[in-house]
């Protein structure tokens, strides 16, 4: 029985090793090529740089626009995280705290919103933008990541609302607290880890948003970091080693979120999951 046990452990160790390389390398391979010159990479793929240099971020930063489009990026994640989860709390709490017949048709109108296809809704907000004149305006991208992103915020945030007991409102209206007073000061701290949760998960989503942008905006300066890796692609030529040290800087910043809030993240899913 031991050395079953043990083989059984060795065996799961060896291909968590395994798993692990084969999601670490193509990073480090990625990070290693982008000090690469455009003939080094193509003479000496797998091996490390002869010098490593940074020409390559600067000619990202300087001639390929990067900072641009990294700010965009920045303010879009910002803002859809910031109204996402604003309108999300708000709905959650709303459902699931305070009493009224038609909340848990509601809460199904919005888990709904779930199932609705990205790709069968560009058609409809086309059309709607258009009228609106708001495309090629940054609302134009922030406004369908915000729609798409509510209703997994409250599919995820109500399960944690509705873990609380009422006596903690209870108790706080006694002591004189106001419905919103008691929201703010009592319910809304006690869901941290579901609001944690569900702005990383929004900011991951509109960092990577590549189908809003590409059609509803047509100014390059408007443009987020997704759009501006197509850039490099040219006619004759694809400057590869640039392509990759921008790549390089549009995943960095959703590693370092992800690796420093990913237990936050899995506990308020699994929570989330099990207490809804």
């Amino acid at each position: 029985m031991r050395k079953t046990s043990k083989t059984k452990k060795i065996a799961v160790y060896t291909l968590l090793i395994l798993f692990t390389i084969a999601c670490i390398f193509p990073l480090l391979w990625l990070i290693l090529s982008s000090f690469k010159t455009q003939e080094e990479l193509f003479v000496n793929v797998w091996g490390l740089p002869k010098v490593f240099t940074l020409q390559n971020y600067i000619d990202a930063v300087t001639i390929g626009n990067v900072g641009i489009y990294f700010k965009n990026s920045v303010i879009n994640g910002f803002l859809t995280v910031i109204i996402t989860l604003t309108l999300g709390v708000m709905a959650s709490y709303g459902i699931t705290r305070l009493k009224w017949k038609l909340s848990g048709k509601v809460l199904g109108l919005f888990v709904l919103g779930m199932m609705i296809p990205t790709y069968g809704s560009i058609i409809p907000l086309y059309s709607m933008f258009i009228k609106m004149h708001i495309l090629n305006h940054r609302i134009s991208v922030i406004i369908p990541l915000v729609v798409f992103g509510l209703p997994m915020a409250i599919f995820i945030l109500t399960g944690f609302f509705s873990s609380l007991p009422d006596e903690l409102e209870e108790a706080a209206v006694i002591d004189g607290c106001s419905v919103i007073g008691s929201f703010w000061r009592i319910i809304l701290p006690l869901v941290k880890p579901g609001t944690v949760t569900v702005a990383v998960i929004t900011f991951i989503n509109a960092w990577n948003d590549l189908l809003f942008s590409q059609i509803f905006l047509t100014d390059k300066s408007m443009m987020p970091l997704p759009i501006g890796l197509l850039e490099y692609n040219g006619m004759y030529s694809t400057n590869y080693v640039g392509m990759i040290a921008a790549v390089v800087i549009t995943v960095i910043p959703v590693i370092i979120v992800y690796s420093l809030l990913h237990k936050k993240i899995i506990d308020g899913m699994i929570a989330g999951a099990v207490k809804g």
